[in-house]
């Protein structure tokens, strides 16, 4: 694998011993003098194609890391080398009486870089980089703007691919020629005017230009500082071209169509407004978005607070940035006027409107579809008469419950509920008068049972609860009893007296170890034992109750 001559060359300026290794298969490109002389006698382990385990082995056997281990310390460092990671610190090591400490970095055109300091020089280096200013940088490739690099001559001693990519030419002609020589020349002769004091006076421009290449007219921001040398005498210049001609092209043709685009968006069947990035003031909505959200266009310049509060709107203006758009948020807003609240979707994008940063609102009224939507989830999860939770939302919470509990010491409790002398009721008063059982026998059950972390209808004239940390076998037969006893209470339809009662079986159990359809089929087991030894009274579940079951428990 070759290394290009600017980097190479720009290496050899460094104050720092310099190894360039390939990511891949660890082989030396590369070392600058520096490296070479720090490691003069291993000479033959950094030559260009060398394994950078030759160099680790000399290590290992001539240098002393501070761990007084120079194998495990080689293995280390070989290992951090290895890994993905772009950036590590090696461990340190003294040879030849000098202190070395050094680092994995990452290097230009892919490669890996292994940078050497010896301990003594490291103040001399910060400080020669503090007075003299002088600008190392061995990463210029990667740099996503075009950068070149002149001396006092005009000579390009360095410039990166987008910046031979801007002028047309490929880097390897670029660097070693005048820029005159490789670029048009309104654009060296505006890139010069704004260079010459800039090599007389430290200083830097920031500006944009136009300039025409190739027949083309174009327009660029351009930047360009003085460059210091070691001595600190000014040595050249350092400056960086960004092609702006396509952005200001968009600009202006946006800017000509925004009359044309707020006509369209009058005419528009869902709400659209367009506020301003800063302030949030809306300087153009549109007759479905003003009634949306009761806005006039004669009011005194309406925000975007009338959608978001300061906070959210900072948070939403972020997340817009990131994404590009923000799309389908969902709103809940109440006016004065409203006897209800509504349910608004909005979107956000940001948009260039009469030549200011804005944002585009596309707004429209989902209040019928969230109702509907809530109507169907009800029908989903309750039961339709009664309104208590069905059977899917039951055994649902079961199952997060016993998720949600597992490995805990939590005491749960199961009912299950069957009331006596309903079938009686249907049968002589009728389909009418044993709903109405149901429904009042469901408004008994949430007055006695509110503690209960659901109260559900499984099915005829079954229900069933669910306690979860609210006591042991004591307390949850007393609660059987309360409950028992506010079913018994007169049921009094239309001037007919019903005669219900309730039978229960009920399970305590540890929550965190537990399967609940187990316990729920034990409390029904508990229940039908209830109704056999002359209802209207509560059974709790035993392992006596299926001695079949529990031959190791019973005996």
């Amino acid at each position: 694998m070759s290394i290009a001559p600017d980097v190479v060359a720009t290496a050899a300026l460094a104050r720092d011993g310099i190894i360039f290794i390939g990511s891949s298969d660890l082989k030396i490109v590369h070392a600058n003098p520096v490296a070479v002389n720090l490691f003069n006698a291993s000479k033959s382990a950094l030559r260009d194609g060398t394994e950078i385990k030759q160099f680790l082995a000399f290590l290992a056997k001539n240098a002393e890391f501070a761990s007084g281990d120079g194998v495990g310390a080689v293995r280390e460092t070989l290992g951090l080398i290895s890994e993905k990671a772009a950036k590590a610190d090696l461990p340190a090591f003294q040879t030849g009486g000098k202190k070395v400490t050094w680092r994995k970095a990452e290097g230009p055109e892919g490669l890996t870089a292994l940078v050497f300091r010896e301990a003594g020089k490291a103040e001399e280096l910060a400080r020669a980089l503090s007075d003299h200013k002088i600008f190392i940088q061995h990463l210029i490739d990667v740099l996503p703007i075009p950068v070149y690099l002149k001396n006092l001559d005009g000579v390009i001693n360095r410039c990166n691919e987008a910046f031979a990519e801007l002028i047309g030419h490929e880097p390897k002609k670029v660097i070693g020629s005048k820029l005159a020589d490789v670029a048009s020349k309104p654009l060296v002769a505006q890139i010069t005017d704004y260079e010459a004091p800039l090599l007389i006076s430290e200083g830097h421009v920031r500006h944009e230009i136009d300039f025409e290449m190739d027949g083309v007219e174009k327009s660029a921001l351009f930047a360009v500082a003085s460059l210091k040398g070691p001595s600190g005498s000014i040595a050249g210049t350092i400056g960086s071209l960004i092609d702006v001609t396509s952005l200001k092209r968009a600009q202006a043709e946006v800017a000509a169509a925004a009359q044309r685009l707020t006509g369209l968006l009058e005419k528009a069947p869902i709400g659209v407004g367009i506020s301003s990035r800063d302030g949030g003031e809306f300087r153009f909505f549109n007759k479905m978005f003003g009634n949306l959200l009761a806005l006039n266009s004669d009011d005194t310049m309406p925000t975007d607070t009338v959608l978001l509060s300061e906070r959210y709107r900072e948070k939403s203006l972020r997340d817009m940035d990131m994404l590009g758009e923000l799309q389908d948020v969902e709103l809940r807003i109440r006016r004065p006027a409203d006897s209800d609240a509504r349910w608004l979707k909005t979107s956000m994008e940001p948009l260039t409107f009469e030549g200011q940063e804005s944002v585009l609102w596309w707004l429209s009224d989902i209040t019928k579809q969230k109702l509907a939507a809530r109507e169907l989830q009800n029908k989903a999860n309750n039961d339709e008469l009664t309104g208590l939770a069905n059977r899917a939302r039951y055994m649902q919470k079961l199952s997060q419950c016993e998720t949600v509990l597992r490995g805990t010491n939590t005491a749960a409790s199961i009912f299950l509920l069957d009331l006596d002398g309903f079938k009686a009721v249907n049968d002589t008063l009728g389909h009418a008068a044993g709903d109405w059982v149901l429904v009042e026998t469901a408004k008994r059950l949430k007055r006695v049972a509110r503690r209960a972390e659901e109260v559900a209808r499984l099915g005829g004239d079954e229900f069933t609860l669910f306690f979860i940390n609210k006591g042991g076998e004591r307390e949850m037969a007393t609660l059987a009893d309360e409950i028992i006893a506010e079913i018994s209470k007169p049921y009094v339809w239309e001037g007919n007296a019903c005669d219900i009662g309730a039978s229960i079986g009920f399970t305590v159990f540890d929550a965190g170890y537990c399967d609940m359809n187990e316990q729920l089929r034990r409390a029904d087991k508990a229940m039908y034992e209830a109704k056999a030894a002359g209802k209207g009274q509560a059974c709790f579940y035993r392992p006596e109750l299926e001695p079949d079951l529990h031959r190791d428990e019973t005996a």
